[in-house]
């Protein structure tokens, strides 16, 4: 009995296991099925064994498969921080640059009594041989100015001297001149005169206080200046080596009206030289106040003849 219950229990173990590995092998053909080409009417489908690798050579193939080493990511070094350089400071004091240097030779022709003919001269040209006289060229000098000194034309003496340009000439410079004697040069040179101070015809001359009178003329060593008053009386007063003089109004110029006035040039004998006097120049004046005395009596001043 125990036999007989042994079997059955065993057949039906069998009986599950074979439903559940036909149920398996339906899913796995219906698998098949779709994955594999409907094979067609009368064609027999064949399909390809699995392929074994043999041991012999699968080293081989793992041999030629290099691995990739996965990614990892590289660490770079921190940056390096440096301070930054420092920039001088400029110096406060420029620097100074040399100054370069020029080297200028100039000759001046005539400057050390030499007869060359000067920059402006005509080339081939020979000073005059029949004016054995010569002349130095002092500063301020012109040629008309010489010309005149010595009697003769401007043209003349540029001739004379090969000189073309008649407003070039140079302290030093040599020239020939006529005469057999230098001419003698006067004391006192006549230039002509010049008045400042009070300008002729001023109007505007102070009634009290001073007034200076200021003019330009011939250097004599004396000059008298010469005063006519309003009333024809006359004011004069020597003075040495100026050419200007201070008068007070009050005592010596008081009358109202218009003044002549005239300056002498003299030698020192205090006769007049060759030259001319300067003047007339006139100028007006209002009347000055009435000088007060210490002991209380009021006058217009003196009137000096």
């Amino acid at each position: 009995m125990g036999r007989l219950v042994a079997k059955l229990s065993m057949m039906g173990l069998l009986v599950v296991v074979s439903a559940l590995a036909g149920a398996l092998f339906s899913m796995f053909s219906e698998a098949g099925t779709q994955d594999a080409p409907s094979a067609q009417a009368g064609q027999v489908v064949i399909e390809a064994p699995p392929t074994f690798i043999r041991s012999s050579n699968m080293s081989a193939i793992l041999a030629t498969v290099t691995p990739q080493p996965s990614p990892t990511n590289t660490l770079l070094p921190p940056p390096t921080f440096e301070p930054p350089t420092a920039t001088p400071t400029p110096s406060p004091v420029p620097s100074v640059t040399p100054t370069p240097t020029f080297v200028v030779n100039v000759e001046i022709p005539g400057l050390h009594g030499a007869e060359t003919p000067t920059p402006t001269s005509t080339p081939g040209c020979t000073p005059r041989q029949d004016w054995h006289l010569t002349y130095t060229v002092q500063f301020d000098d012109t040629l008309s100015a010489i010309a005149a000194r010595y009697g003769t034309w401007v043209d003349e003496l540029a001739a004379a001297n090969c000189i073309t340009d008649k407003d070039l000439i140079v302290v030093g410079q040599v020239l020939r001149v006529p005469g057999d004697a230098h001419p003698e040069q006067p004391e006192v040179e006549c230039v002509p005169w010049e008045v400042l101070t009070p300008f002729n015809g001023s109007v505007t001359v102070p009634a009290d206080g001073t007034i200076t009178f200021n003019w330009r003329g011939p250097l004599a060593p004396i000059n008298l200046i010469r005063i006519y008053r309003p009333d024809g009386s006359v004011y004069e007063r020597v003075i040495e080596l100026r050419q200007n003089e201070t008068i007070d109004l009050n005592t010596y110029l008081p009358q109202e009206g218009f003044y002549t006035w005239y300056v002498y040039p003299l030698g020192r004998d205090f006769q007049q030289i060759e030259c001319l006097e300067g003047g007339p120049w006139t100028f007006y004046k209002p009347e000055s106040s009435p000088v007060t005395s210490s002991s209380g009596s009021s006058s217009t001043g003196t009137k000096p003849g």
